[in-house]
């Protein structure tokens, strides 16, 4: 009942802005019930003819993970975000929504996929197998796995692995992979390039990069080794020099780099006096919380979501029920 009135307020907080598609709940712990839009599994949305492509599916968080996930319908996937236990005015109800994996297929083009976490084995992730998906604000336990595909956006995402083809052979374009912590993730694109690959922080031993564009990123690893491949590499920083100390690019000390305190995510906002501030182009900020569209903490979804929620105990047909409500849009 309380987690119904939670959505249902949300959805009231939305009301001011034009909807275009129909918003479908996801929940393990309920029955289904299409009259009340409630789906158990996201398999079924691919079949059901009055989900229609565009159409927005809330995930919402549970203590059961989710089972894996083939898309073949165009779909926006929102979850509650991660750590949410760890950083403040997070969600009311602090359960994330978790999968082992989502593999996008043809006819799923188009699709977004945020506030998920893929935690369930060390290969939880995404797999993209057709053109234009984008996942955002995501936790990535095994990364992203392209095919020979064109177009796909992974930004803003907390990940434990790389955004990598399939095999060695798989030829892929147009990626922008920007705002990112890899967090002991190595990369290697082999055959395929990254479009953009900006403002992220890198922490892996091993960066095999070709990119048209290599910016305004962080390694900090004093022993990784690295190899970038690009016609614009300029304002990166790496703890040992291996961006090299041209085009803005520059050598710099891991103390007092970031603020190495908080939350799993939230220590890798930049210090007060780090020499990443102001290193980026144009005089932006270096790292996953600079630049074009800053990491969020938590991966919290851009809508209005509820972080305290307090109903009072008691109440009667005359006085009603005491409810107090915070909200607030990302």
């Amino acid at each position: 009942m309380l987690k119904s009135f939670i959505w249902g307020l949300a959805g009231m907080l939305c009301l001011s802005q034009p909807i275009m598609a129909k918003i479908w709940r996801v929940n393990n712990q309920l029955e289904a019930d299409k009259s009340q839009g409630i789906f158990e599994q996201l398999g079924p949305l691919n079949s059901d003819p009055d989900v229609l492509p565009g159409d927005t599916v809330h995930l919402e968080g549970s203590p059961n993970s989710y089972s894996n996930f083939n898309c073949s319908k165009r779909l926006v996937i929102l979850g509650p975000g991660y750590f949410l236990t760890e950083n403040p005015e997070t969600q009311a109800r602090a359960i994330p929504a978790r999968i082992g994996n989502v593999t996008f297929q043809s006819g799923s083009e188009g699709s977004i996929i945020m506030g998920v976490t893929f935690d369930i084995t060390s290969n939880s992730g995404v797999t993209i197998r057709t053109n234009n998906i984008t996942v955002q604000r995501c936790y990535l336990r095994g990364g992203v796995s392209l095919d020979n595909i064109t177009g796909a956006r992974v930004i803003e995402c907390y990940s434990l692995g790389g955004v990598r083809g399939m095999t060695s052979n798989t030829l892929y374009g147009d990626i922008i992979v920007r705002n990112n912590l890899f967090i002991n993730a190595s990369f290697n694109t082999y055959g395929g390039f990254f479009s953009i690959c900006e403002n992220n922080v890198f922490t892996g031993n091993s960066l095999t990069i070709n990119a048209s564009s290599f910016r305004n990123n962080i390694l900090a690893n004093n022993n990784a080794n690295v190899e970038i491949t690009s016609g614009n590499k300029s304002n990166n920083l790496a703890s040992n020099g291996q961006f090299g100390t041209e085009n803005g690019n520059k050598s710099v000390n891991l103390n007092g780099l970031f603020l190495d305190d908080g939350s799993t995510d939230g220590q890798w906002q930049l210090a007060s006096n780090s020499p990443a501030k102001g290193a980026g182009t144009e005089g932006t900020d270096a790292g996953a919380f600079g630049g074009e569209g800053s990491y969020r903490l938590s991966g919290l979804p851009p809508i209005p979501l509820i972080f305290d929620l307090r109903v009072g105990d008691s109440g009667n047909l005359q006085t009603g029920v005491r409810v107090q409500v915070k909200a607030k849009s990302n």
